[in-house]
């Protein structure tokens, strides 16, 4: 016999361009583009202007007008004739993929809740009952042990930071009666701080009451005495002398930074 000759497919070249969408799945706009109002406004009816206009003198004149008014009443035609059939178009398209969509959902719940075929059960390889997985998820037997440990730990979480927020209140508080809220104690403090006769800042014979004063400056006798003192002498003065007055300032400055009390 012979031989069938092979099927050719032409090849086509070029790319057709992507089809825009004219309606756009926002609200009912197939509707929208398809009611009178709109045909209306997009392609709308002659006026009673230009229907009762004279007509031209000139028979070629008048020939062209004709046309013009054909050609514009063709247009206004397919618009309409154009909008409605794609709107058809689109509503079938949309209910075929929305059949067929539908249709591929129930295969697919059906197959995952159909039961193991027979021929899988009897060429599966012997594996334990145990061993095999399960549909419900992966066993855990200390599920609610582990649930009750974290909810206590999340139970002590909160309480540990209500404590913390219930001490920062309360520092907040006993601090309160110091804050300058007004003019009037922020000129009072002003001029606390820099008065003269208040002895916040002293001369340099007497140490003045304001924890920044440094006094009176070291003489060369107390270097020589501070460096012959053993280490027990060197620590008694530290605390007692300049070195208090260094920890008070890191202690003031502590508090500044933190906003509580040290």
């Amino acid at each position: 016999t012979r031989q069938p000759d092979a099927y050719y497919r032409p090849h086509v070249k070029g790319i057709l361009p992507i089809p825009r969408r004219i309606f756009p799945q926002v609200g009912n706009t197939a509707e929208e583009k398809t009611s009178p109002a709109y045909l209306a406004a997009t392609a709308p009816d002659p006026s009673e202007r230009t229907l009762n206009a004279p007509k031209p003198e000139d028979p070629s004149t008048r020939r062209f007008v004709e046309w013009k008014s054909k050609i514009s009443e063709h247009r206004r035609r397919n618009l309409r004739e154009s909008l409605m059939e794609l709107r058809e178009r689109k509503t079938k398209t949309d209910n075929r993929l929305g059949a067929r969509t539908a249709a591929k959902q129930r295969e697919r719940a059906r197959l995952l809740s159909a039961p193991t075929p027979a021929h899988e059960k009897f060429t599966v390889a012997s594996v334990l009952q145990s061993s095999l997985p399960s549909r419900n998820g992966l066993q855990d037997p200390d599920r609610e042990a582990r649930i009750e440990r974290k909810k206590a730990n999340f139970a002590a979480h909160v309480e540990r930071r209500k404590a913390e927020r219930q001490n920062a209140l309360h520092t907040l508080y006993m601090n309160a009666r110091d804050f300058i809220v007004t003019e009037e104690r922020l000129k009072e403090a002003v001029e606390k701080a820099f008065d003269p006769h208040s002895k916040q800042f002293d001369n340099d014979h007497r140490r003045g009451l304001n924890i920044w004063n440094l006094g009176y400056p070291v003489t060369v006798k107390k270097l020589l005495e501070r460096a012959n003192k053993g280490e027990t002498g060197r620590t008694v003065e530290r605390m007692s002398g300049f070195g208090g007055v260094m920890d008070e300032r890191m202690k003031r400055i502590g508090e500044e930074l933190t906003g509580g009390k040290t």
